[in-house]
């Protein structure tokens, strides 16, 4: 934008907020601000003063340590969220909602003799219970004690939601994921474990800092608290690192060399980008320029002189135009001159990615069946980063063996079979329920942008009969059926 504002000639004013930085010169100069226009408070500057408790448990085991935490948990509600003051607890996953959520349940009438997390009386409680689908949550909420994750149904969402907002429960535990997008003002915070399962790794990976402040956040009832409280629970040997990330500003990097080719195909289609040296222009107006020679590890640079960062960009933009030219998205012409090629305007169009096109271009043939259209529609690279779940393999299996359109040798650990087979549930009527049902939204709503690009590729050829199943199986996915058995209800 400011590339844009440079070259009409007319001012452009960016207002940009975040956590605190530790680089937020760096951001605020990329952005255009001046120094009178930049302020940067540390991490302890809140509306309501934050009260941070770090505690380490020292179990190697993943759930073992996840179960000795329960206690821990309602010790700290016990303590820090006296009077019926609001406390939120987060957790991995929705499994681990449930559990912690009856755990809090069973310490609190073994030890309080009663239900003291309910803070509304127990005939208005069964009010508004009788609403609820899920059993665990009816008897949960019953003690005060709500928990909310994706594969809750919205209504179930919602009434947890102002149960715990109006003040009638006392406790609500939510999955990780709940932490972004959802107001739930709380006194307390309890982190319970910092670490998800991470299917891709098969290996249990820590929060990203930016999701553990996200959660801490919620700690904050501006009017109604002189101060909250954060209790972190965490792998004994992470408690050092999340002192050190927690009171000190963290630095922000760019990721844009992980994702610049496709930037760079919707630059040249558009025709912002002509030549190679319009590429590297353009590269210098990004916060990664700014970047490189201050973290150059970070960015694989050997030197930080003017010819190692002039040097760096030539290979990068070198080694990205040539991956464009050979997917054939971009054509260069007499080794600077740049030319959006039919895959390229596809791309951009559509907002997909380059690898994907050339897959749909590379394997689409006229003889293509149904199957295969499926197929090459799950192999979009837009698929890759489904996320895999334990003990989700079996059910994926499950899923694949009583489809109609078979998978040849199938990896259940694999994103794009994941993709497949939620695409046939959905053309089933199969019901998937809870995170599954969530990732198959997600397949979904990319599905029908990708067939229209790929309906635009097998056009280009002139496949009529290829074009018509394309559309047939776009339908599909906007109607949840398979059409033939829609033929034969007819």
């Amino acid at each position: 934008m400011r590339r844009i504002s440079s070259h009409i000639g007319s001012n452009i004013r960016i207002v940009a907020l975040s956590a605190s930085l530790g680089n937020a010169k760096d951001l605020g100069e990329w952005i255009g601000a001046t120094a009178h226009g930049l302020f940067n408070f540390p991490p302890a500057v809140r509306p309501v003063p934050l009260e941070i408790h770090i505690q380490g448990v020292d179990i190697a085991n993943f759930e073992a340590r996840m179960q000795a935490m329960a206690k821990p948990t309602y010790t700290a509600i016990t303590q820090h969220a006296k009077s019926g003051k609001p406390a939120l607890v987060f957790v991995p996953t929705r499994k681990h909602a449930r559990l912690t959520a009856l755990d809090l349940c069973a310490y609190s009438s073994a030890e309080g003799g009663g239900t003291p997390f309910l803070l509304g009386s127990q005939d208005e409680m069964d009010t508004f219970i009788g609403g609820v689908n899920e059993e665990t949550l009816k008897n949960t909420l019953r003690c005060g004690v709500g928990y909310l994750h994706e594969g809750l149904s919205d209504l179930d969402q919602e009434l947890v939601t102002q149960l715990f907002l109006g003040g009638r429960i006392q406790v609500c535990v939510a999955s990780s994921t709940m932490c972004w997008g959802r107001s739930l003002p709380a006194h307390l915070v309890v982190v319970m474990g910092t670490q998800y399962y991470d299917g891709r790794e098969s290996a249990h990976t820590d929060y990203p800092i930016t999701d553990l402040l996200q959660m801490m956040g919620h700690a904050s009832r501006p009017l109604q608290d002189n101060s909250g409280k954060c209790v972190i629970l965490c792998h004994a040997p992470r408690k050092e690192y999340y002192k050190k990330f927690l009171f000190e500003a963290f630095p922000v990097e760019s990721h844009l060399h992980h994702f610049l080719h496709d930037h760079m195909n919707a630059e040249v289609v558009v025709g912002v980008v002509e030549n190679k040296q319009d590429a590297v222009d353009y590269l210098t107006w990004t916060f990664m320029y700014r970047r490189l020679n201050k973290n150059p590890n970070y960015y694989n640079l050997q030197g930080v002189s003017h010819r190692h960062l002039s040097d760096h960009l030539s290979e990068l933009i070198e080694t990205v135009l040539n991956d464009l030219e050979s997917s054939k998205c971009v054509a260069v012409e007499e080794d600077m001159y740049l030319k959006p090629l039919n895959l390229g305007l596809i791309a951009a169009y559509y907002y997909i990615s380059y690898t994907t096109i050339e897959r749909f271009s590379s394997m689409l043939t006229q003889k293509t069946k149904m199957k295969g259209l499926l197929e090459i529609l799950a192999s979009a690279s837009e698929y890759a980063e489904l996320p895999s779940r334990p003990g989700e393999e079996e059910y994926i299996e499950r899923l694949v063996r009583h489809q109609r359109f078979s998978i040849d040798k199938p990896k259940y650990g694999d994103p794009h079979v994941k993709a497949n087979a939620l695409l046939q549930s959905h053309f089933a009527r199969h019901t998937v329920v809870g995170n599954l049902a969530a990732d198959q939204r997600e397949i979904l709503l990319s599905a029908h942008r990708l067939l229209l690009a790929m309906v635009d590729v097998i056009s280009s050829s002139g496949w009529l009969t290829l074009a018509l199943n394309a559309m047939e199986l776009s339908q599909m996915v906007t109607q949840g059926k398979r059409s033939e058995a829609h033929r034969e209800h007819l």
